[in-house]
């Protein structure tokens, strides 16, 4: 069982009851959206302390159920809570969604009224399709310059309007796309609104700023290496991916970064800057044609272009392989990737399943029953190559990784119950729904859909989808996938068996 710190943290105290909960409801109010928002100004204070209740309500959910992990058992409690989200909570993420395109813009719209938050999402297609190895970084060097000063608001104007209004702009690179977001509340929307355009549309790229960004990137990108964590998946993703669009890092490398100048990150402006590349969801209580309005006055100049997606190929590698790079280190940090389905793909949610169950078992393995690690995981990315991974960190590796490998040749010989298996999609979707409780992430659900060539609308078959999962499905998927792996290893060579490590 993995409660939330504070809920361990307080339960062991042993506090008297009512300490408890006070403690308990002044940890959710650490939600760092509330307070950007609260602390801001005095206007609209009425309007504020309303969204400050609903998103406690939300905070306060998310955290009774890890909460009743320390008291009722985590599987009960998240078969049950399953039930009670669906009938209670279902306003959080309700609302109409529909679509509609502003000069070849498509933009996803999901009303919600159950706050006053909205989020904008505006996504660049492409991801690591649009740079090279050269140019690698350009986005993050791009989109974070943007936001620190454009032509109509200088940093320091900027900053001001952003903090008076309690708004927030952002970016961020992935490996298929790029996007800037903003969050605002509603009362401010107008404003914000100039602001978040202003930011895409004419960015001030001050030499000084570039500069000072750069700097904080390559200071970033320089550190990766200095912790074998953030190492271990750069070594592993650069040597699953070898020969692959994806073996350019989305972030770039030091080389790359360092040398991109504002000429060329105008002129990548200029070439992605299409309506046919782009992807805008709104998420929150808008009047559609409001919005529709800022659309046409903020892009309806933007050349429209006539670009079609690319989705890479799945990566397939012909045999297991490990890789090892010795360090004294106190431990050894392993990772062993696999070829996965995307979303993309028919398989996709027997996969989730698959993967949420080895993690049970091998955290229930190595983790409760024999102490070999802390933290052992098996993870499924969201990409349109997708992969999976076990990760593990140990004094033990070869003890460990046998454990680890024998569960998934459980799960692929083995059928699964068919009652447990509907209380872990039960507890999964449990899960689904608590993350999906704010307009960012909902906006966010409704994007990976869309950007997958999908269409926003198979979104809304998600929890059927997981719901039809069967027994049989998940062990094809485990003997479908989980072969090959690719395994990567820093620490001492000394320890690893590597006819072991191949052995699947």
């Amino acid at each position: 069982m993995r409660g939330s710190s504070v809920c361990r943290m307080l339960y062991n105290k042993n506090w008297p009851k009512q300490v408890f909960i006070r403690k308990y409801k002044e940890s959710c109010m650490e939600n760092s959206v509330i307070k950007n928002i609260l602390r801001h100004g005095t206007e609209t204070q009425k309007m504020r302390k309303g969204f400050a209740r609903r998103e406690f309500f939300s905070a306060m959910t998310l955290r009774l159920r890890r909460l009743a992990c320390v008291f009722w058992g985590r599987q009960l409690f998240a078969v049950t809570l399953g039930g009670f989200l669906l009938a209670v909570l279902s306003p959080v993420w309700g609302g109409n969604v529909e679509e509609f395109s502003v000069n070849g813009l498509k933009v996803i719209l999901k009303a919600n009224p159950a706050n006053e938050i909205i989020a904008v999402n505006l996504y660049i297609r492409g991801g690591v399709l649009n740079v090279t190895p050269e140019t690698a970084g350009i986005e993050a060097l791009l989109l974070d310059s943007a936001t620190k000063g454009t032509v109509k608001y200088p940093k320091e104007k900027l900053n001001a309007e952003l903090s008076r209004l309690g708004t927030q702009i952002g970016g961020a690179v992935e490996h298929d796309y790029s996007l800037i977001n903003m969050r605002c509340v509603k009362a401010h929307f107008d404003l914000s609104w100039d602001v978040f355009a202003d930011v895409i549309l004419n960015p001030r790229f001050d030499p000084q700023e570039v500069e000072r960004v750069r700097e904080q990137l390559l200071a970033a990108l320089r550190q990766r290496n200095d912790h074998p964590d953030s190492h271990l998946e750069l070594l592993g993703e650069a040597r699953f991916y070898h020969g692959h669009p994806y073996a350019v890092a989305p972030e770039g490398t030091a080389e790359s970064v360092s040398k991109i100048t504002i000429a060329q990150m105008r002129q990548y402006l200029n070439d992605n800057l299409i309506t046919s590349k782009l992807l805008l969801v709104v998420v929150g209580n808008v009047d559609k044609t409001d919005l529709q309005n800022k659309i046409t006055a903020a892009f309806g100049q933007l050349p429209a272009g006539n670009y079609q997606p690319h989705y890479p190929a799945m990566v397939k590698h012909p045999a297991a392989g490990v890789h090892i790079e010795a360090q004294d280190l106190p431990t050894n940090y392993i990772a062993g990737y696999f070829t996965a389905p995307s979303r993309r793909d028919a398989d996709y949610y027997a996969m989730r399943t698959a993967v949420a169950i080895l993690q049970d078992r091998i955290f229930e393995e190595v983790r409760t029953k024999r102490n070999l690690s802390y933290a052992p995981e098996a993870r499924l990315e969201d990409l349109f190559a997708n992969h999976g991974k076990l990760y593990v960190t140990t004094v033990e590796p070869d003890s460990t990784i046998k454990i680890m490998l024998a569960e998934v040749k459980r799960l692929q010989n083995r059928l699964l119950d068919p009652d447990g298996l509907r209380d872990r999609i039960k507890l999964s979707l449990t899960s689904y729904h608590l993350e999906n409780e704010t307009n960012a992430a909902q906006a966010a659900f409704l994007a990976r859909f869309e950007l997958a060539g999908l269409g926003w609308r198979a979104s809304e078959k998600f929890v059927k989808n997981r719901q039809k999962v069967t027994p049989e499905q998940v062990r094809h998927v485990a003997q479908k996938y989980m072969n090959n792996f690719q395994f990567v290893v820093i620490g001492d060579p000394a320890k690893i068996d590597q006819k072991l490590f191949i052995s699947k």
